[in-house]
């Protein structure tokens, strides 16, 4: 009995509206963290779109002998990066780009790192939207004399990205849920900033609560997001 009620008054101790008071009174500060997480992870979608893009068009070389080499090459980087946790990503990029002598911030180096992570599930996403596009618009495409780059960026892409969007933006979700890893950075993004308020306050479930319920709002307002998309292009 003694034993529950000491659990009983240090959870009423941790979950106090004193505390919650506490949290309300550094909300700006909480929001700011909210801004660089909403920043970070949209660079990181932005870059990782790129880097899917560049891999996709890569898979969908010939059948030479370098394009089987880079096709591989490719295909074992997708396998890597959704094989291994993000964490030892952003560690292994963060030192990497460290011994390249490029000397860049915390931020820019958490950014690429989430960028690389994410560009090798986008350009799976971008191959499965590939079988949407009837060859026969390609082909039509080359016979009126348009470059293989244009075909991509004109036909191709818009098409892909139509019937991925539903993905795409589950796949943003993801670069957000996954962005308080950066922390390890010393990235000041909303995790970050709940772990320093936490170690100024000595208050720690009530800053963690707060976090938890504003990373629902953006994850669970883009889900709903999805399932709009979802049911547009099932009208279609």
């Amino acid at each position: 009995m003694k034993g529950g009620n000491a659990s009983s008054q240090m959870a009423e101790h941790y979950i106090s509206m004193e505390n919650f008071n506490i949290v309300w009174h550094y909300k700006d500060l909480l929001l700011k963290g909210l801004g660089y997480t909403v920043f970070v992870s949209v660079a990181a979608i932005l870059i990782a779109l790129c880097v899917g893009m560049l891999l996709s068009v890569m898979r969908m070389g010939g059948d030479s002998l370098p394009s089987r080499i880079l096709k591989k090459i490719v295909a074992v980087y997708i396998s890597f990066v959704r094989g291994t946790p993000v964490l030892v990503q952003i560690y292994i990029i963060y030192q990497a780009l460290a011994v390249m002598g490029l000397n860049l911030s915390n931020l820019a180096s958490g950014i690429i790192a989430l960028s690389l992570n994410s560009g090798g599930f986008i350009a799976e996403i971008i191959r499965g939207g590939l079988t949407a596009v009837p060859k026969g618009q390609t082909e039509a495409a080359r016979a009126l004399g348009m470059s293989e780059p244009k075909i991509l960026m004109r036909i191709v892409f818009p098409q892909v990205f139509k019937v991925a969007l539903p993905q795409l933006t589950s796949e943003f979700i993801n670069v957000i849920k996954v962005s308080p890893m950066l922390s390890v950075l010393a990235i000041v993004e909303l995790t970050r900033t709940a772990q320093r308020l936490v170690t100024q306050t000595y208050i720690n479930l009530p800053f963690y609560i707060a976090i938890a319920v504003m990373y629902f709002v953006i994850c669970a307002g883009l889900e709903e997001l999805v399932k709009l998309q979802k049911k547009r292009l099932e009208r279609r």
